[in-house]
């Protein structure tokens, strides 16, 4: 059975990356918004598995929204990942925000739907 995921990248060569290995090779549902200040709401609206996030984007960023997540109580329990192109993230600590783990670019398309899977099981 296959998992809900709503990624958010501000690239939309990442977006449509996300979309062919996470759905239509991975046969899962995704939700790929391109506007970080359009998460909260498709989280709430398709209460997905995981939310997939770009940790820098311009305006809001990854971080910001998912403090944005946790911080609403409809939302709160819903699990994060960061995608990154930066190493130094992988050493802070972002549990209070549900972040469960960090996935860095370029991330391997053939090991990204299990790795996600992981991270949630």
């Amino acid at each position: 059975m296959g998992m809900k995921f709503v990624v958010c990248d501000d690239d939309p060569v990442i977006r449509y990356l996300l979309e062919v290995v996470l759905g239509k090779r991975g046969g899962h549902d995704v939700v790929a918004v391109d506007d970080a200040t359009q998460v909260a709401v498709n989280v709430a609206q398709h209460n997905p598995d995981l939310v997939l996030l770009d940790f820098m984007m311009p305006g809001l960023t990854g971080l910001d929204v998912a403090a944005e997540l946790a911080a609403d109580p409809a939302t709160a329990g819903t699990p994060v990942a960061f995608l990154t192109g930066r190493a130094d993230i992988e050493d802070q600590d972002f549990t209070e925000l549900n972040v469960v783990g960090v996935i860095e670019k370029p991330f391997d398309t053939s090991t990204l739907a299990t790795r996600l899977l992981e991270m949630i099981a």
